[in-house]
């Protein structure tokens, strides 16, 4: 197949794009600088704008899919409205130029449904239930990612909190620098809430072969599995906790589902498998 890729120099666009390579397809990486690409005799590397419409849909042509992964860096407002327009400007620019190819977006976890029934903002139990089901080495990486002191914290009360065999492994963070940041939350979270919001361009339209992923939570587990599993608008949880996923295999799912052209009309997600005994 013939795939363009938006977002071909991101984390997880990259890998995408390196499997679909590996798997035969003709790649094109359309971004704003492809000179960061490593060459391939089956990739080819369009300059373009997505923001600049013309740019955008000069880039379409002749595709059988159209793999978006864009991540603006920006986690507050900027990186909402950035996401919110680039959903609207790309979706109109594939349905304008090739409408009957196959469309993925790659959006965030904040659409899912939790088990209680709630998407993430929403959820009774936001941030505590979702923050609580972190490692101190994930929180150790977002600090070294972030440089957020809240992270910092996260990851030395969790450790104190699992080495203490008569309290709950999942209990609430404490103290001040926790709550002022609980408090803040929702000024860094645009990005989030972008994701939210451009789930709703897609959830009802049938005029086109539309399929959204959303990461879990707890994106950027440490360990490779080369295999994984899917739900369909859910949230994946692990023993009654929000689970999580290497970006490696969140990857592999995207192109597995890619390359079937497959849950159309579809919000899914993908997880980590099940531990024997675990329930999800």
């Amino acid at each position: 197949m013939k795939i363009a890729v938006i977002g071909a120099t991101g984390t997880i666009g990259s890998l995408v794009a390196g499997n679909l390579l590996e798997r035969g397809h003709q790649v094109t990486a359309i971004a704003r600088r492809p000179e960061s690409l490593a060459t391939h005799a089956n990739l080819r590397a369009h300059a373009a704008d997505i923001f600049n419409f013309d740019q955008l849909t000069a880039a379409l042509p002749g595709h059988d899919a159209l793999v978006v992964a864009f991540a603006p860096k920006d986690n507050a407002y900027p990186g909402y409205f950035q996401l919110v327009e680039a959903a609207w400007r790309i979706k109109r620019a594939f349905k304008d130029v090739i409408p009957d190819a196959y469309f993925l977006n790659v959006g965030g976890a904040s659409s899912l449904w939790t088990p209680r029934g709630y998407q993430m903002f929403e959820d009774p139990q936001w941030p505590h239930w979702f923050f609580n089901a972190g490692s101190p080495a994930h929180w150790r990486r977002l600090y070294g990612y972030s440089g957020f002191e809240a992270f910092r914290e996260m990851a030395e009360q969790r450790e104190a909190i699992l080495a203490d065999p008569t309290r709950d492994p999942y209990s609430n963070f404490t103290g001040d620098l926790i709550e002022t940041w609980y408090g803040q939350i929702n000024q860094i979270f645009g990005k989030g809430m972008g994701g939210r919001a451009q789930y709703e361009y897609f959830e009802c339209d049938r005029s086109f072969r539309w399929s959204f992923v959303s990461p879990p939570w707890l994106l950027g587990l440490p360990d490779v599995a080369g295999c994984y599993r899917t739900t369909i608008d859910s949230l994946p949880v692990e023993d009654g906790q929000p689970a999580g996923i290497a970006v490696p295999d969140l990857a592999l799912a995207i192109t597995d589902v890619v390359e079937a052209q497959g849950f159309v009309h579809q919000h899914w997600s993908a997880a980590r498998i099940l531990p024997e005994g675990v329930a999800g």
